[in-house]
């Protein structure tokens, strides 16, 4: 059957696409013609120029002057004209960039334009002013089909279906290894999250496939749209928790236009940098990410302030100023109190200078006396030392006096003894630094010298995995508590994670925060979800299990082998997965890694640790902590008991591999594993 009998209106729809990509032409040619060099100032020329850059550069995207939707409002009452007529309502059509034509119609809306929300917000219970939807299906940049809903039809079935069919194949596609942005899939609960105010916290909680990740990117484009005067200036910050992870949504801004939002992981953010060169056990871990660490830290860098003991006598020519230890012991408090509190301390250290001066001034009745006073000079200097960050945490990690006199009260023996790991000073051969320590570094630093650099709202994804020491890392970048925290408490699996939202906001220095709740998953089958959602009574976290709208599909198998053909089994059930799936993943305990490379290499396939870019032979190979926040066509899952340990970590790390797949999952075990059991 002709598209037309289908479609009858695809010929027109095709002929608006036609004018939208012909007015976008149109005003690519009029940002061209403009010569910054008739500007009349050069701050003029500069503004001109970077604006025209960025139009310019932001219409040849691809994708701008496309749509993917069209609304039409519901008509006028009666009587809104003299002749009593309807009056009809307007249509819009919505897509990726902003189309204007000559007279400065919009002919295409960007789809963060208030306008535009309806297109994701309508139901037939609530149509928000619309009478008709329309979702439009293309390939290769050519308009093939496309969906109506009419919303002013209580009877109406494909509006009151819930998700079209058209979006739900979009949402099950084969993966590619990078993830896409969803302009044209973003659901209801999905958009209120995106659009919802910026003035404090919002956190997202969701379940596996929710879009949490897809979302808070969005969202940070949503506010660039609405606040672009001021977050182009303070900038936005979007922290992942791997470079993986990072490259996987590399693409996603820049797809929406946004290329000057910063995307790093924690570690990137800490100053000062050093090389991580060792891993930390999981007590070491916990231990440097307890939020106890905070106050040993304050207290040792407190420690590094040394009062007099005995009067200072301070020769000024025939006269000596004779200062008693407690007055010197004064003017530190007077420095380290009052409208000092909260400056870092080496900013402090001017304080008790300016103190010690006006002290000296009135002594001597003169103002030319300091540059005099060595020995007052030499006493403030070494009273109050300028310390470094690397110095403060080597004091505690390798001198044992120092640390207990930091960790009394709040740390046991046992636990200084962890610490301290034989004496040996970190940063050295011998110990080299390990990723906590890098995070107690920038506290330390924040301590003595504040932070280095802020931004006007940040992006945490996989929150539930920063110890206290990391939010705080993250929260000081955002000192205006404008921050979209993306989660979900049942995948937190670091040894100092998070099990608790409020805890989280604190750490972030969020005094401000809301919880929005994502219910809805899009990514992972519901026969796969159903499976997993029956570890999540053994995470110990209280959070909302998610539904799939894919109904379709295949619950989770389980294959049992010997311990000396485990690795090739893995192998052939990759094999098995890879002739209907692309994209097909191994999530294993890391001690068998090689063995499964070696027996990947032996069926001609090469284990990788990417997902970028990942060629016909190549299959990226990870440990459940290293996977999560990925998506694949399918997943082998090797040794589920293993990973399952009984403790709700190995829950939650479980859960975590399970739902990695938009298709399938596969578990092979050297010991026996009932999925159906849980």
């Amino acid at each position: 059957m002709a598209d037309g009998a289908l479609f009858p209106e695809l010929d027109d729809e095709r002929a608006q696409l036609t004018h939208a990509r012909a007015c976008r032409d149109d005003m690519i040619a009029m940002f061209e013609r403009v010569d910054p060099r008739d500007s009349a100032d050069e701050f003029t020329k500069e503004y001109i120029e970077i604006t025209v850059a960025e139009a310019l550069e932001d219409l040849r995207t691809p994708g701008a002057g496309d749509f993917f939707g069209r609304i039409d409002e519901a008509p006028s009452m009666p009587g809104a004209t003299t002749s009593g007529a309807n009056v009809p309502g307007d249509r819009w059509y919505i897509g990726r960039r902003h189309i204007e034509d000559s007279h400065h119609d919009p002919v295409v809306v960007d789809w963060r334009a208030p306008i535009a929300a309806p297109f994701y917000r309508a139901t037939v219970h609530d149509p928000l002013g619309l009478r008709h939807r329309r979702r439009f299906m293309s390939q290769a940049g050519e308009l093939t089909s496309y969906l109506d809903e009419q919303l002013d039809d209580p009877d109406s079935a494909d509006a009151a279906s819930g998700i079209p069919d058209p979006v739900l194949a979009e949402i099950g596609a084969a993966r590619t290894g990078a993830m896409r942005e969803i302009v044209a899939t973003i659901q209801a609960e999905q958009d209120v999250v995106i659009r919802a105010h910026m003035a404090q916290a919002l956190i997202v909680q969701g379940g596996p496939g929710t879009g949490k990740t897809a979302v808070g990117l969005h969202r940070a484009a949503y506010l660039l749209f609405e606040h672009r005067r001021r977050l182009v200036n303070e900038g936005v910050l979007v922290v992942g928790p791997n470079q993986v992870f990072l490259d996987y949504i590399a693409n996603v801004l820049p797809s929406l236009g946004e290329r000057s939002v910063q995307q790093r992981t924690v570690l990137d953010l800490c100053v000062p940098h050093v090389e991580v060169g060792a891993t930390d056990d999981v007590a070491s871990a916990r231990l440097k990410g307890d939020p106890r660490m905070l106050e040993v830290l304050r207290r040792v860098v407190l420690a590094g302030i040394a009062r007099p003991t005995e009067a200072l006598r301070v020769p000024l020519g025939a006269r000596t100023w004779v200062i008693d230890a407690s007055e010197f012991g004064g003017w530190i408090d007077a420095a380290l109190s009052g409208a000092a509190v909260g400056r870092p301390l080496n900013r402090r250290r001017d304080g008790l200078k300016t103190i010690a001066q006006q002290a000296l001034r009135r002594w001597s009745e003169s103002d030319e006396m300091w540059s005099r006073a060595t020995t007052l000079r030499d006493a403030v200097a070494t009273a109050w030392p300028i310390q470094k960050p690397k110095t403060v945490l080597q004091r505690i990690l390798s001198d044992g006096a120092a640390l207990a006199a930091g960790a009394d009260g709040l740390l046991d023996a046992d636990e200084q003894r962890l610490l301290l790991a034989g004496g040996a000073k970190p940063g050295s051969k011998r110990r080299p630094w390990t990723a906590a320590d890098q995070l107690l570094l920038d506290e330390a630093n924040s301590l003595l010298d504040g932070a280095p650099f802020v931004f006007g709202h940040v992006v945490v994804d996989e929150a539930q995995d920063h110890s206290a020491i990391a939010l705080r890392v993250i929260g000081r970048r955002g000192p205006s508590g404008s921050f979209t925290i993306l989660g979900d408490l049942a995948q937190s699996t670091t040894p100092a994670g998070q099990q608790e939202w409020p805890v989280v906001a604190q750490y972030l220095g969020a005094s401000e925060y809301e919880v929005a709740h994502l219910t809805i998953g899009y990514r992972v089958p519901e026969p796969i979800l159903s499976v997993a959602n029956r570890l999540l009574p053994f995470t110990a976290v209280s959070t909302v299990a998610s539904r799939s709208v894919r109904t379709e599909g295949d619950a989770p198998t389980m294959r049992f082998t010997e311990t000396d053909t485990l690795a090739d089994a893995v192998a052939e059930e990759v094999q098995v997965a890879r002739h209907r799936h692309t994209l097909t993943g191994v999530v294993a305990p890391e001690r068998l890694h090689a063995s499964i490379a070696a027996a990947l290499s032996a069926s001609g396939l090469d284990a990788v640790t990417r997902v970028q870019d990942v060629g016909r032979t190549q299959i990226p190979v990870f440990s459940a902590e290293a996977v999560k926040g990925l998506e694949f066509d399918a997943v082998v899952v090797v040794n589920p008991a293993e990973v399952f340990d009984g403790t709700p970590r190995g829950a939650r790390l479980l859960y975590v591999a399970m739902t990695r797949a938009v298709q399938v999952v596969r578990m092979v075990g050297d010991e026996a594993f009932d999925v159906e059991s849980l």
